[in-house]
């Protein structure tokens, strides 16, 4: 059965804005990558709604004052992975002329460290969207400062700015939209679909925007870490636990993550779908310069 998108006339202006960069092994993402480091991007997306002229904001990166993480993720940065932020997000806002106070959402591929940045640099009246089980990560004896292992802060956003999206089998919120079963239509005119995309993490979303002329771009978060993977022309490294013994993988739901992939694959083969993954480093510096 082919896939098609539907055919809108509304569209989106996508700016790429850099928010840091992190080292990492690529051999514990990519079956026989080498053993050494890679210096990769954590992208952020600013999205201007072209007929409302509201601003929304993909994730935030990695913050620059990185002893205001938790502890957990604070002594992983300073013993085990590096980061490079001499460009955070707000610099990047700044420089293309995008004020805090002008943008009314930021929407977050999931809440890792290096994608949540500092939402408490933004005023009272931008919202905070997460995916459908994503603030079970931020309640509760499992987060910071009630488990003080946790990578996850309950205080990571001010009271009340928090969106949850509704959980997967609400079919009131989620629409199936070609190769995905759960999508939803952020401005109701076809123009951004929030698409659910399970098993990197609790929570973790895709924005499928349209750009005109009817095409379209997916940025796809952690769905994968090397478009290899993506185009199936590499496998995704799974390798030994060394607490547990157990297989592991970049993703928490592997099966998941990997029926996910399927499906960006058959929405690539359509000649007008491009897929930006979060830390793919071999095409950042053209992005920032064609969606600047």
């Amino acid at each position: 059965m082919s896939i098609t998108l539907p055919t809108v006339k509304a569209k989106v202006n996508l700016r790429l804005l850099s928010a840091g960069h992190l080292f990492l092994p690529m051999n514990l993402f990519v079956e026989g990558a080498d053993l050494a480091v890679h210096k990769v991007p954590t992208m952020s997306w600013a999205i201007e709604h072209q007929e409302t002229a509201r601003t929304v904001i993909l994730d935030l990166g990695v913050r620059k004052d990185i002893e205001n993480y938790t502890p957990a993720v604070h002594h992983r940065l300073r013993n085990i992975i590096k980061v490079d932020v001499e460009q955070d997000v707000y610099d990047s806002l700044s420089q293309r002329g995008i004020r805090l106070e002008d943008v009314d959402t930021v929407i977050f591929s999931h809440l890792h460290w290096d994608h949540i940045g500092n939402p408490r640099r933004f005023g009272p009246l931008t919202q905070f969207v997460v995916g459908p089980g994503a603030g079970n990560l931020l309640r509760g004896p499992q987060s910071y400062p009630s488990d003080h292992t946790s990578w996850f802060d309950s205080n990571l956003f001010p009271p009340g700015q928090m969106i949850e999206l509704a959980a997967a089998n609400d079919s009131s919120f989620w629409s199936p939209l070609g190769p995905f079963p759960e999508t939803h239509d952020f401005f109701d005119d076809g123009s951004l679909y929030i698409v659910n995309a399970p098993g990197h993490c609790p929570g973790h979303i895709n924005l499928l925007a349209h750009i005109g002329d009817g095409r379209w771009v997916l940025l796809a978060g952690d769905s994968s870490h090397d478009l290899g993977i993506v185009h199936g022309t590499k496998k995704m490294a799974i390798y030994r636990d060394e607490a547990t013994g157990l297989p592991k993988c970049a993703h928490q739901d592997r099966v998941a993550a990997e029926k996910h992939l399927e499906r960006i694959r058959e929405l690539l083969k359509m000649s007008t779908v491009e897929v930006f993954l979060a830390h793919d480093d071999s095409c950042f510096e053209q992005l920032y310069q064609r969606f600047g």
